[in-house]
Parts: structure tokens; C-alpha cells; sequence
């Protein structure tokens, strides 16, 4: 009697085994494996391609005008009613984008009253006219924020002398609010970084009129 009840459960189990080690069995696993082998090669290839395209590519090579310069102004700073005076200097780099604008990067250092700070400023500037702003710490350690608005214009018969005046400045503190108008004008030195802008008459068109 236990051996009738054993001979189904053997029956079935080598059924089962002829499936599993059947050739169709071992034919699908086969496909699958040339299958995972293709995707693979696939993807090796498709890499390889992305990434000979790129390597293909060709690199930007346009020279940008770019000006370097540096200078002071000097002037007041409107402190609790009264003008103190202040003054600012400025030493910095100037690129010229495709659509005419002037994107500028500068350190500077202002002092006004007693109080004096280092601060690196970055702006525009286009057809005369300059936008600058930058953050920095007092050497009393109060922290502030500085907007630069202004124009600019070469000197007549002084060949990369250039007078800047900053005619709506201000410092406003990020501890109290407080706000204080900056009244500034100065010449600023302006000399050619690259071969592009040698051509000093074709600079000023270029950096004065858009």
C-alpha cells in the first residue's frame, strides 16, 4: 500500500525533470542568453558611439574681447544724515557676449567713515552704462550688501583712461537696514586682454554702443 502512494509522487517528479533538461528547455535558455548577450554588446556599442560623437564634436574656439582694468573712485557716503567720505577701488575683468553685453567681475575694497571692507562685485555693463553688486563684511564685522549703478565713458586724447561715475550707489546692512547713499566718480585704466580688442577704436565702439 505505501508503495502505491510513492509510484504517482515519483511519476511526477521525473516528469517534471525531462521539462526542465528537455532541448526545448535548453533552447530557450540558449535564446535568452544570446538575447542578454545582444543587449549587452548593444549597449557596449551604443556607448562607444555617444561616446566618438562627443570626442567628434567640435570645441568652441571663438576669442571673446576681454578687457582688464582698475581704478578708484572717490566721493561721499551718506552716514546718519551727514557725508563722510568714501572712496572705491576696483580691479577686474570684462567679456564681451555675442549679444553685445559686457559681463564684468571684479575685486574691490571700500572705505567710508572708518570703517573699511574687501568684496568682490560682478555686472554688466553695456552702452555706457555699468550695473554692479557684491557682498561683503566691515573690519567691525558687520555685514552688508553694495549696488553699483553708474555710466562710463573713454577720456578724450587718453588712449584707455576711462572716467566712471556711480551715480545711484548704495550700502545697505543686513544686520539693521540701514541704507547709505555712496556718491562716487573716478577714472578707471582699461587695457586689452587679447589680440580681439587691440584695435582701441573698435573697443569703445564696441564697449561704449551696443
Amino acid at each position: 500500500m505505501k508503495t502505491k502512494q510513492t509510484l504517482p509522487a515519483m511519476i511526477a517528479l521525473v516528469a517534471i525533470m525531462a521539462v526542465a533538461f528537455s532541448p526545448m528547455a535548453l533552447a530557450v535558455d540558449a535564446d535568452s542568453n544570446v538575447a542578454t548577450t545582444t543587449n549587452v554588446a548593444g549597449v557596449s556599442a551604443d556607448a562607444s558611439i555617444s561616446t566618438s560623437v562627443a570626442a567628434e564634436r567640435p570645441v568652441d574656439t571663438v576669442v571673446r574681447p576681454q578687457v582688464q582694468f582698475d581704478g578708484t573712485t572717490s566721493g561721499w557716503a551718506i552716514i546718519a544724515g551727514q557725508a563722510h567720505e568714501a572712496k572705491i577701488a576696483i580691479d577686474g575683468k570684462a567679456v564681451r557676449n555675442d549679444n553685445g553685453v559686457w559681463r564684468v567681475a571684479s575685486d574691490a575694497e571700500i572705505s567710508a567713515a572708518e570703517h573699511h571692507a574687501k568684496l568682490e562685485l560682478k555686472g554688466k555693463a553695456i552702452n555706457g552704462k555699468i550695473k554692479l553688486h557684491g557682498t561683503g563684511t566691515l573690519d567691525s564685522g558687520e555685514s552688508f550688501r553694495i549696488i553699483l549703478r553708474g555710466h562710463y565713458t573713454p577720456v578724450y586724447d587718453e588712449q584707455g583712461t576711462f572716467v566712471m561715475a556711480f551715480t545711484a550707489a548704495k550700502i545697505h546692512s543686513a544686520q539693521n537696514g540701514i541704507h547709505m547713499p555712496l556718491i562716487q566718480s573716478g577714472l578707471v585704466n582699461v587695457e586689452a586682454v587679447d589680440p580681439s580688442t587691440d584695435d582701441y577704436e573698435k573697443f569703445v565702439a564696441e564697449f561704449t554702443v551696443q
